[in-house]
């Protein structure tokens, strides 16, 4: 790093303002007050002859002939369309002159031609923000001396903000040893200065609509307008950008106050507004939330408006959905919040908490509550307006919830339709899929009903779809197209009569069901060998659900797209899917996220991660084995298999042969047979003869599967050592195809010399062949 009388200027920075100055003749830094732009500026400049401006005077006349460069602060301020034109004049004009622009704000709409024509380069914010060695070395410059881990507490507390830390060594300088109550003070004084620096200095309809979105992360022009009512919101927040940096666009009419400034504008909040004001602030918040079914941001303002009836009305909205839809998992800890006896009044609180807790694993409190609900239910006549309702949820609860697992639902739904058709009861909507791209393994597993799918199809599908109205639509046909084809049998045929009844579906089903139908039809495709087809059909149901705003189903159809990643060897988009959008499987599992659970560890283990996929897996085979999961069951057992295998663990061939003995009991094969070469070496290995015309169709599926996709779960190749300059010549000119001898005479080398190099790249890339080491060099960016 360079530093100059307490001037520090990160190595990262300088190499920036290098870069930049070699290719542009303007540099635009963009930064809110207090980050050093002017200081940095001046010092990277020392040496050169500078003419030094400020769009607070205005511009003269004329340009110094003498100058080097042109040094403007305060660029936000150049409003004058005149005084704009003579700058950009000067900028296309004197060529050998270099601009350095300092602002508080973005890059104006007047400037962008210079930045889209690769005129002008822009060095943003974030680029100032000290990391922890800068700040250790203006510590120690400023004399003083403190621990690693008062380091560590000084760069979290100022985040590397330069005048942060100034403030703070300021104090500490005087002998105040680093505390909470320094940095306390500390803070005041950065909010006096911003107070008077940046926020005084706004209109008042700007710091009243500043101080009214203080409390929220992100927010929108509507939230903005609801919150302040201020009907001229997106002009004064289009002017806080074009001034200064402290608010930052998150895309798609997406906005956030720059952390610091957030915190300030909260204490400013504080300040200005009773706790009666600051209350009505998170109560029209909690209405805009309210009013397009964000339950869990609008119960959080809600509280903190200090309306408790909202809160207990929004709970009682939410627990009358099925966890398809409701919030339950946002919303739980006001759940467990709530007074018991303010449940036992309610008897969609009791419903909701039966299922709330079910979804937790805790199955003892599950049926506690459902006990209540049934003890209120006994209660009431047959001519009390609640009765038809309460043996609806009752009925519902009897369905849905997972610890029920599937045997005896047969008799119930037949139970269920029949006095559903005299009107006796009242039963909620309900999911059979809770948001997953299966109806045999969603909501419920259905695998028991597997075996006798033709009967049942037959017999059932009336009354289930009476007792599920909307979300029957198409269930029974899509439900038996399934289980087919989770037998290896060819669904061709159902499949179309099924994607013909797609439109029906989508006007008078579900969703839900919609997920199920597409999901089926991209894992056949995936079966067929065209797993590129499969993505583009799930990248187009996505964005139909996009646009439609049913954003609860992207999870479980994210985790789906990220298989089919693996399966065609997409491990980067695959590794930031694990990266940013699965779910921590500690220090709680949750039920609903178990296909995200087991996608998580099918990335783990293509990583050779194994002891992390079997972590990911291990909490959820109780919950499974407790709510007669078969299928889940089945495929964690073949995932830690596989596991075992490769840790060169004894236990493998029970776990597979476990598994094996499930997919025999209901003829299943695409479950087994879809890990191809992943589970392959294990069939062939562990010696399982119970049924050897069923072993025989297994292992036919799993080796086509193993061909269609000879990379997937396979471990990731890694270069042995480094390719030398020469090998990595070669390498480009063999995976085009090139003979040895073409290559030997595109180089104008020796065969031999050719093949040596072959030799060596085989070994370093651990392959046999020359179309291995192509795919193998793909898959580590070598080409």
């Amino acid at each position: 790093m360079e530093h100059a009388n307490n001037i520090i200027i990160k190595p990262e920075l300088r190499k920036l303002v290098q870069d930049g100055w070699a290719r542009c003749r303007v540099l635009f830094f963009s930064a809110p007050c207090g980050f050093g732009k002017t200081t940095v500026a001046a010092a990277l400049l020392e040496g050169r002859t500078v003419q030094s401006l400020s769009a607070a005077d205005g511009l003269p006349a004329a340009l110094d002939p003498k100058c080097e460069v042109v040094l403007l602060d305060d660029v936000q301020l150049l409003r004058d369309c005149a005084e704009q034109e003579k700058l950009c004049g000067w900028m296309r004009t004197n060529r050998e002159i270099h601009f350095v622009l300092l602002s508080r704000g973005i890059v104006p709409g007047w400037l962008l031609p210079f930045q889209f024509s690769g005129f002008m380069c822009t060095i943003e914010s974030a680029a100032f923000l000290w990391e922890p060695s800068e700040t250790e070395q203006y510590l120690a410059q400023c004399g003083i001396s403190v621990s690693p881990a008062e380091a560590a507490a000084i760069q979290t507390a100022t985040n590397g903000y330069a005048l942060a830390m100034a403030l703070l060594c300021h104090q500490m300088q005087k002998g105040v040893e680093f505390s909470q109550a320094v940095v306390d003070k500390v803070r005041r004084e950065l909010f006096l200065h911003f107070e008077t620096a940046v926020y005084r200095r706004f209109e008042l309809p700007m710091r009243q609509v500043l101080i009214s979105l203080a409390p929220f992360e992100q927010f929108n022009l509507e939230l903005a307008q609801m919150v302040s009512g201020e009907i001229r919101v997106g002009e004064l927040l289009s002017n806080l950008r074009r001034d200064t940096t402290m608010l930052l666009s998150d895309g798609r009419d997406q906005y956030h106050f720059w952390p610091i400034f957030q915190q300030f504008l909260l204490w400013e909040l504080s300040q200005e507004y009773s706790i009666p004001e600051q209350q009505a602030v998170y109560s029209r918040a909690g209405l805009y939330y309210e009013l397009r079914d964000d339950y869990a941001h609008a119960l959080d303002c809600f509280e903190k408006s200090g309306e408790h009836r909202k809160v207990s009305a929004l709970l009682v909205k939410n627990a009358e959905l099925h966890p398809g839809v409701g919030r339950y998992y946002d919303m739980e800890r006001y759940y467990y919040a709530m007074p018991e006896e303010e449940i036992l009044r309610s008897p969609s609180l009791l419903c909701g908490m039966s299922m709330l807790t079910a979804m937790n694993v805790d199955f003892e409190a599950s049926e506690r509550w459902y006990a209540a609900l049934k003890d209120y239910a006994a209660r009431l006549k047959k001519s009390d307006a609640e009765y038809r309702d309460v043996r609806g949820k009752l009925a519902y609860l009897d369905i849905a919830l997972p610890q029920r697992g599937s045997d005896g639902l047969a008799e119930v739904m037949v139970r269920i339709f029949r006095v559903l058709t005299d009107r006796q009861i009242k039963i909620p909507a309900f999911s059979v899929t809770s948001t997953l791209p299966s109806l045999m393994n969603g909501g419920k597993d259905f695998c028991e009903w597997s075996k006798r799918d033709e009967l049942l199809y037959a017999t059932l599908a009336k009354p289930v779809e009476a007792v599920l109205g909307r979300d029957g639509v198409g269930l029974a046909d899509c439900a038996i197209c399934e289980s087919k084809f989770e037998k290896g049998e060819d669904v061709s045929q159902r499949l179309l009569s099924l994607l013909a009844r797609q439109s029906e579906i989508h006007r008078k089903g579900t969703p839900d069901v919609e997920f199920a139908v597409i999901g089926l039809l991209a894992r056949s495709q995936v079966a067929q060998g065209k797993a590129a087809a499969a993505l583009e059909t799930l990248d187009n149901l996505r964005e139909e659900f996009v646009e439609a705003g049913e954003t609860r189903f992207l999870a479980n159809l994210d985790a789906m797209r990220c298989r089919i990643w693996l399966r065609i060897g997409q491990t980067d988009a695959a590794d930031a899917w694990l990266r940013e959008k699965a779910p921590a499987s500690v220090p709680r599992m949750r039920a609903m996220w178990r296909y995200q659970y087991q996608t998580a560890a099918m990335v783990h283990i293509r990583r050779e991660e194994y002891d992390e996929a079997q972590m990911v897996l291990a909490p959820l085979m109780p919950y499974c084995t407790a709510c007669g999961r078969t299928m889940d069951e089945l495929l964690l057992r073949l995932l830690t298999a596989i596991c075992q295998y490769r840790m060169g663990s004894d236990g493998w061939q029970d776990t597979l042969s476990a598994a094996l003995d499930t997919a025999l009991e209901y003829q299943f094969i695409r479950p087994v047979a879809q890990y191809g070469g992943a589970i392959l070496p294990l069939l062939t290995a562990c010696g399982w003869e119970k049924d050897a015309a069923y072993f025989d169709r297994l292992l036919a599926q799993t080796r086509t599967q193993a061909v269609n996709y000879p990379t997937f779960l396979r471990p990731a190749k890694t270069l042995s050592e480094p390719l030398s300059p020469s090998e990595k010549q070669v390498l480009k000119l063999l995976c085009h195809d090139l003979s040895n001898q073409e290559i030997a005479d595109t180089l104008g080398v020796k065969l031999a010399t050719v093949k040596t190099h072959v030799n060596h790249i085989l070994q370093k890339l651990n392959v046999k062949r020359r179309s291995e080491a192509k795919t193998a060099a793909e898959t580590l960016h070598l080409v």
